[in-house]
């Protein structure tokens, strides 16, 4: 019986022995806590990169969508006018009506030459570099 049990230990001994051996295959690869930074400054500037893209296409749809309405708003405006002074008899309420048109003309145009100066310094703007 006590032979059975040194026979036991005797097997046990070299299986324990395996077990606390070395990785034959190398340690496992721990990335060192600077490259956890690096992934997470990266992932920081890659989201204000697409955060500052998304700004600069959003205000350059707002002022191309106020450009449109100014546009849209002379052309009602001429038709409007055009109608009002196609049904007045009065040649000089005409002319008045004419040269009131005209000072909106010229204020619509100021708001769109505006519009399209801002327009152009969002376009001008510098992006952030990219990595």
């Amino acid at each position: 019986m006590i032979s059975l049990l040194f026979a036991l230990a005797g097997l046990a001994a070299p299986a324990q022995a395996q077990s606390v051996a070395p990785n034959r295959y190398g340690t496992p690869a721990i990335p060192p806590p600077s490259s956890t930074y690096e992934r997470q400054r990266q992932v920081t500037e890659d989201t204000q990169r697409r955060q500052d893209d998304a700004s600069r296409q959003a205000e350059q749809d707002r002022i191309g969508l106020a450009i449109d309405a100014n546009r849209r708003k002379v052309e009602v405006d001429r038709a409007r006018t055009d109608r009002r002074r196609a049904a007045t008899q009065n040649p000089v309420e005409s002319e008045r009506m004419r040269l009131d048109y005209e000072q909106r003309r010229q204020a619509y145009e100021r708001e769109r030459e505006e519009l399209e100066r801002q327009r152009a310094a969002s376009e001008a703007r510098p992006a952030p570099p990219q990595p």
